[in-house]
C-alpha cells in the first residue's frame, strides 16, 4: 500500500515591496537576511515582505493613490508597506497633514510622522506561489519603487540582519533564491522601462518551475 500523501497546503496571501536606488553599477538594494534561528528560509537574503493580515483590508488614515490598484493588489500593497515598516523601519510616501491615529503600528506611524502612504508610487512587479511541496506556502506580490521616496534609515529587526542598501550593480546578494532573483531582474526592467506589459506567475508545474503570465498584471 502506498502510503498517504501529505495535504497540499494553502499558500497564503502575502507582499514584498522591492526598494531600489542608482544607476547602473551604483545600483543598490534594500534587503537583509534572515536569522539562521528561523526555520523557513534561515540566512537568505529577502526583500521586505510578508503575509497579508486582515488589517490590510482596512485603508489608512493617511494613505493616496489606492485608488491606482484593484482591490487585491491594494491590500497586497498596504501589507508590504507595512512590513517594510516592521521590518526595516523605513516608510514610502510624501509629506502629509497630520492624521488621526486609530489604525496598525505601521499606519500609525505614517500618520504620526506625517508622511501619506503613496500607492501611486508602487509598481506592480508580478507573482510567485510557494511550491506545493512546501510546508509554508505563499501566493505573494511582489512591487517595486524607488529609493527617493523612502522616508527613514533602514535598522535590523528581529526579522531581518544586515539590514542595508546592499550594492548589487556589480553583483547579486548571496545566498538569494531562484525567486528573489528572477523578481529583481524584473523589477529593474519595470524601473527601466524595459519590461514587458505583461507581469509574470511563478509558479511549480509537474515539479519543474515556470513562468506564465499573471492575470492581475497591470501597468501603474
Amino acid at each position: 500500500m502506498n502510503p498517504a500523501r501529505p495535504p497540499v497546503v494553502r499558500p497564503r496571501d502575502a507582499a514584498s515591496l522591492i526598494l531600489l536606488r542608482g544607476k547602473g553599477r551604483d545600483l543598490e538594494l534594500l534587503a537583509g537576511r534572515r536569522p539562521l534561528s528561523v526555520r523557513f528560509m534561515p540566512g537568505v537574503y529577502v526583500f521586505p515582505g510578508g503575509a497579508v493580515d486582515a488589517e490590510d483590508s482596512r485603508p489608512w488614515p493617511s494613505e493616496t493613490g489606492a485608488e491606482t490598484l484593484p482591490p487585491r493588489l491594494r491590500r497586497c500593497a498596504r501589507a508590504a508597506l507595512r512590513e517594510t515598516w516592521e521590518e526595516v523601519g523605513v516608510m514610502l510616501g510624501r509629506p502629509a497633514p497630520p492624521a488621526p491615529r486609530n489604525g496598525s503600528a505601521a499606519a500609525n506611524a505614517y500618520a504620526a510622522n506625517g508622511v501619506a502612504a503613496a500607492f501611486d508610487l508602487l509598481t506592480y512587479v508580478g507573482r510567485a506561489i510557494t511550491p506545493s511541496t512546501v510546508f509554508r506556502r505563499f501566493n505573494t506580490r511582489f512591487f517595486v519603487a524607488d529609493g527617493e521616496h523612502v522616508i527613514g534609515e533602514p535598522v535590523a529587526s528581529d526579522e531581518l540582519e544586515d539590514v542595508a542598501w546592499h550594492p548589487i550593480g556589480r553583483g547579486e546578494l548571496s545566498p538569494f533564491r531562484d525567486v528573489s532573483r528572477f523578481m529583481l531582474a524584473q523589477a529593474i526592467a519595470v524601473r527601466e522601462g524595459t519590461a514587458p506589459p505583461e507581469r509574470p506567475l511563478m509558479c511549480t508545474v509537474r515539479n519543474k518551475r515556470r513562468i506564465r503570465i499573471c492575470r492581475e498584471g497591470i501597468r501603474a
